[in-house]
């Protein structure tokens, strides 16, 4: 059985109703292990019970279609919404809409979806757990030019922040401190401009992997990649893909493979819901590498020995996997 209570609690560090229920820890144990059919006709068993861990849980998967697709794929459409979405509208309405009737997190992860409403939310989500969820709406605000409003919502929480927030907030100062709040105002490489160091290099590197062209042709760009990808830790599945199949070669296979991530933005293979299932028990978890191989791009648009002058190691090992598991499935 996986330990994956440890974060999981609201802002008020009071656990989400339902957790610790029996159906509920076997519900995410048979996820975990990769039996996708009976964890999600369990948890769409136990939302319909009206469990809320639940219902926050199956709303997480089900808006990350690399996350239930080995089962919901071959359904009909109908079979698909009764699996994965609340009764309601011809779609179906998402588990967190009954949620957030006694769950503060689900109403947070509600209103962050909202354009100029996700500031309120950001703080709840960042004391709940789901800190990827909040730095990706941070991003949003900043496009849309509310840098003002995310320096305020993010007061009082340094201790929380993760280093993957620094260009987050080098980018809303200057957009901030430039007069011009508009959209698109800054860059999210204005840091590595300004303050030239692994940290915020690491920083830049999450919110914008390198491309697969920039590691072909940019040989400063694919050193930087190979020395620093170990320690970005949303890039931990790559490390540990990359150490378990290509150990002598692992520095560069993580560059290459870091590089498939481009196309899938940042945070591509977090937890459905990091504050009921933390990223590491995810990514210790059986299902981990065919999730990672369903979710970067398709190996198979490259022609062989692309990238062998930098690691064959990782296209032949992770094409035998994407074969495996059925890439998009």
């Amino acid at each position: 059985m996986f330990n994956f209570f440890a974060k999981a609690a609201t802002a008020e560090n009071a656990p989400i109703a339902g957790l610790d229920a029996p159906e509920f820890v076997a519900a995410v144990d048979s996820w975990l292990a990769g039996d996708d059919l009976i964890a999600l006709e369990a948890l769409a068993v136990l939302a319909r019970a009206e469990n809320p861990a639940a219902q926050i849980l199956l709303s997480g998967i089900a808006s990350r279609g690399g996350l239930h697709s080995p089962v919901t794929a071959d359904l009909e459409r109908a079979d698909r919404i009764a699996l994965l979405r609340a009764p309601g509208g011809l779609s179906g309405r998402s588990w967190l809409t009954f949620a957030e009737d006694t769950e503060p997190l689900a109403t947070a992860l509600l209103q962050v979806t909202q354009i100029r409403e996700k500031a309120p939310a950001i703080s709840v989500l960042i004391s709940a757990g789901e800190i990827e969820v909040a730095l990706l709406a941070a991003q949003s605000m900043l496009y849309l030019g509310e840098a003002d409003a995310l320096i305020e919502a993010l007061q009082g929480m340094d201790a929380l922040l993760p280093p993957e927030v620094d260009v987050l907030l080098l980018w809303a100062l200057y957009q901030s401190n430039s007069g011009n709040a508009g959209r698109y105002a800054g860059s999210a490489r204005v840091a590595t401009s300004i303050l030239d160091n692994d940290i915020f290099e690491q920083s830049e590197m999450v919110w914008l992997p390198p491309a697969p062209r920039e590691i072909l042709e940019d040989i400063e760009r694919l050193s930087d990649v190979t020395r620093l990808g170990r320690q970005i830790a949303s890039w931990t599945p790559i490390t540990q893909f990359c150490d378990n199949h290509c150990g002598s070669t692992s520095e560069t296979c993580i560059a290459v493979g870091a590089s498939m991530l481009y196309a899938m933005g940042p945070f591509a293979m977090r937890s459905p819901r990091t504050s009921i299932i933390p990223n590491e028990t995810y990514w210790n978890s059986p299902r981990a590498e065919a999730d990672l191989a369903r979710n970067i791009v398709d190996l198979r648009r490259y022609e062989e020995g692309t990238f062998d002058s930098i690691n064959a190691c990782f296209i032949d090992e992770m094409g035998a996997l994407q074969a495996e598991h059925g890439y998009g499935r």
